[in-house]
């Protein structure tokens, strides 16, 4: 009898935890927020969307070719996949102590004209994430 009631609740435990933790893993949420970086190279803004962190990214982090998105459709596609509430620091100038890699191209990290700063915010208010500019 005791195994019995032991084998249903082991059965009832895994009937909640399974689902907690398949949902934590498919789940992108990050503890820090995100930070969003964006730079203009011959008339297009390029934009790379990365998970905040308590350290500083490299350059090489921010530039990697997988993660940039070309122009505001890129982005979106991106922040698409946030889930609501998300928070959104998006950076005027590369992180504090950032090294730039000794050759290759240079961009310079900073934000665009207001009028896509507001594009760009409205579109996060409407996915319902939390934009914040620094």
């Amino acid at each position: 009898m005791r195994i019995v009631s032991l084998t249903r609740t082991i059965s009832c435990i895994a009937v909640l935890v399974v689902p907690m933790i398949a949902s934590a893993q498919t789940d992108q949420s990050s503890m820090k927020g995100y930070e969003l970086y964006s730079w203009k190279i011959k008339g297009h803004w390029y934009y790379s969307l990365l998970p905040g962190t308590n350290r500083t990214k490299t350059y090489e982090e921010i530039t990697a070719p997988g993660l940039v998105k070309k122009d505001a459709s890129g982005l979106k596609a991106e922040l698409q996949k946030l889930p609501k509430g998300e928070e959104v620091l998006w950076r005027a100038d590369a992180p504090p102590g950032v090294i730039k890699p000794a050759s290759g191209p240079i961009v310079e990290i900073k934000h665009p004209s207001r009028a896509r700063i507001k594009s760009i915010k409205a579109m996060c208010d409407r996915l319902g994430l939390k934009l914040k500019l620094s």
